[in-house]
């Protein structure tokens, strides 16, 4: 998660220390009063919270989550056997060579890159 910091002083630089390490943090201000910094390193945020200017200095402003990629896959039907599954995937638009599909696990793995199912595909008997 990417939490986004907030100081009213403007441009502001600071320094904390992260496992043993300094580190220096730099609020940017447009203009010129309300600075941001932002990270999603979980050990800078924890060491800015517990820093002596927290609260005082500057102050947590946003929490962000990233939105969860939705992840969608195309059905592919009668394709029964590796080898016309090999050919489904040599043909365009995915254009793979020989040696991309050459074992299943390789058809496999392409079929995981380009988000394909082939639902009448028997894995139980891989070659």
């Amino acid at each position: 998660m990417i939490k986004i910091y907030q100081t009213r002083l403007g441009n502001l630089s600071t320094s904390v220390v992260v496992n043993g390490v300094p580190h220096r943090v730099q609020f940017y201000a447009r203009d010129g009063v309300n600075g941001l910094f932002s990270t999603d390193d979980e050990p800078l945020q924890q060491a800015l919270e517990k820093s002596r200017g927290y609260g005082k200095r500057f102050t947590l402003f946003e929490v962000a989550r990233p939105e969860p990629r939705q992840e969608t896959y195309q059905l592919v039907p009668g394709i029964r056997s590796w080898q016309a599954a090999r050919d489904y995937l040599r043909k365009e638009p995915y254009s793979l060579s020989d040696e991309e599909v050459s074992t299943p696990a390789l058809i496999e793995q392409a079929a995981e890159r380009f988000h394909l199912v082939f639902t009448q595909l028997k894995k139980g008997k891989k070659r």
